[in-house]
């Protein structure tokens, strides 16, 4: 036809181009196929982040409980220190409390000494003990509980003194009168005239043993002292209960261990023991109400 272009192909050029699509089918579904494996990937990461992040909550949430715990367990300790610290507290005045009677004790002790010394009574302190200590030699023939004459005079000097100074240290009957020295109150439990012997047995004479000896000792000395102080059968502890006694030991209580001559001699002897009376009830109440205070609470009995 006149006036229109004819447009033909070359043989080769179908080929190419069948060529070029397919290469471009082939890179889209290997696109596709990455894709897809993104995908799964992202997928799989996903999931195992949201796993990581689940066991990572269930530590940080197990963690701070245990942080929780330890705080808590802290603060029971702390509360647990303060409390032991307010009853250790309260201990030590207990204690603080109880040296100032042996301190007192000690101070009354000295007294008692120095008077008897200045009447020249001869006697031996074990003040840390309180304990008088008056030999047999002073007191009563060997084996005997009857007072020799030098037995009787110690024993009246040692009652005058005991009628003087006990009231400053225990209860006395209304209208006594003592001048007591600065710090004195009563602290005594009891005074005890203790009996003592040596280790040799008796085989004659009035007492089967030496426990009938060492207990008439100690009830004669006891008498005695009654007899030139009758006040001090008066005297009375913080309950209100009789405050001297007797007691025999035979010769259980031993000075010395040797068994020599000397060593014997001193374990005859009368003791005078001088008993600190414990904390009464208003001064255990006082420390109670004082833990309480501190927020303590005291432990039931």
């Amino acid at each position: 036809m006149i006036g229109q272009r004819s447009w033909s192909r070359e043989p080769g050029e179908d080929s190419y181009l069948a060529s070029v699509s397919d290469l471009l089918v082939g890179l889209l579904f290997v696109f596709i196929i990455m894709l897809m494996a993104f995908a799964l990937n992202f997928r799989s990461a996903e999931q195992e982040a949201k796993t990581v992040k689940r066991d990572l909550e269930a530590e940080l949430a197990e963690v701070a409980a245990e942080r929780d715990r330890i705080r808590a367990q802290r603060e029971r300790l702390a509360a647990e220190r303060d409390e032991l610290l307010a009853q250790q507290n309260a201990l030590q005045e207990l204690v603080a409390r109880f040296a100032e009677r042996q301190v007192v004790r000690a101070e009354m002790l000295q007294r008692v000494a120095g008077m008897l010394a200045a009447r020249d009574v001869r006697m031996a302190l074990e003040p840390e003990k309180g304990i008088l200590r008056l030999p047999e030699e002073l007191l009563f023939p060997s084996g005997r509980a009857e007072f020799t004459a030098e037995g009787r005079r110690a024993l009246r000097e040692l009652a005058a003194v005991l009628a003087r100074v006990l009231p400053c240290y225990a209860l006395a009957p209304a209208g006594t009168e003592a001048s007591c020295p600065a710090g004195s109150r009563p602290v005594l439990e009891s005074v005890l005239i203790e009996g003592h012997t040596d280790d040799l047995p008796i085989h004659a004479g009035p007492y089967r043993d030496n426990w009938e000896l060492g207990a008439a000792r100690g009830v004669n000395t006891f008498k005695t002292l009654v007899e030139y102080e009758p006040l001090l059968d008066r005297f009375r502890n913080g309950r209100g209960e009789a405050l001297l006694g007797v007691s025999s030991y035979a010769d259980r209580r031993p000075v010395s261990w040797s068994h020599t001559t000397d060593a014997r001699r001193l374990n005859r002897r009368i003791d005078i023991r001088f008993l600190l009376a414990a904390p009464s009830p208003e001064e255990l109440a006082a420390v109670r109400r004082e833990m309480e205070a501190a927020g303590v609470r005291p432990a039931t009995p």
